[in-house]
């Protein structure tokens, strides 16, 4: 094995570290802002992980995949993210159901529980239990922002860590998709967080908040 599929391997066996981390520190951010920069250090940890498989595999076409990632979930989400941010001029605190302790204990659960579901799928198909194990982590810790963050903002970063769980157990399991299925989800996704920012700030022109947990006082 060579120098530089050396250095792969061994950015791919941390790399599930570095996931694991990502999504325990979002879990304990009070700041909107700090949860936007971990996800973008989260997508540059996948990013970093598909440029490792693309060296260590002799694929040159997933390093395509790598500079979709680069431009779409590195530079341009996490900046309409901040650019939504800072216009919303609104406090910048999440505004979570639970405090960050008991967060950061869900989460740490959920990373848990992931790895008990995921090692019988793992041996059973030969693939790498640790990062099998954080895709779920990612995917459950997402769903568990949508569902205890008050915020529109926060909500939605939730759905992008979400969805980053899923591209992540995609690219486990087979490999990476077909680069133009690869290019359309990678676009659609940049619309749908365009839009979603529109939406957010219609909630709050039109109630002057954006917590979504205020809303249901308009239930009839």
């Amino acid at each position: 094995m060579g120098l530089v599929e050396f250095a792969a391997a061994k950015t791919l066996a941390s790399s599930a570290v570095f996931l694991f981390i990502t999504v325990l520190l979002i879990a304990a951010a009070r700041r909107t802002a700090t949860c936007i920069a971990l996800f973008t250090a989260q997508c540059l940890v996948i990013m970093a992980q598909i440029i490792a498989s693309a060296f260590l595999y002799h694929s040159s076409g997933v390093l395509l995949v790598a500079a979709l990632v680069l431009l779409v979930k590195v530079l341009a989400i996490p900046y309409v993210l901040l650019r939504i941010s800072r216009r919303l001029k609104v406090s910048q605190n999440v505004s979570a159901s639970t405090t960050p302790a008991q967060s950061v204990f869900i989460v740490a659960a959920l990373i848990l529980l992931a790895f008990a579901v995921v090692q019988p799928y793992a041996r059973a198909f030969a693939l790498d239990s640790e990062m099998l194990a954080a895709a779920t982590a990612i995917i459950l810790t997402g769903g568990f922002l949508m569902v205890s963050r008050k915020k529109a903002l926060m909500q939605v970063i939730g759905l992008l860590v979400l969805e980053n769980g899923i591209f992540l157990a995609a690219f486990t399991t087979t490999f990476g998709m077909p680069l133009v299925v690869e290019m359309g989800i990678f676009f659609d996704l940049l619309i749908w967080v365009l839009l979603m920012g529109v939406f957010i700030f219609r909630i709050r022109e039109t109630f002057e908040h954006v917590d979504v947990s205020r809303l249901r006082q308009l239930r009839g």
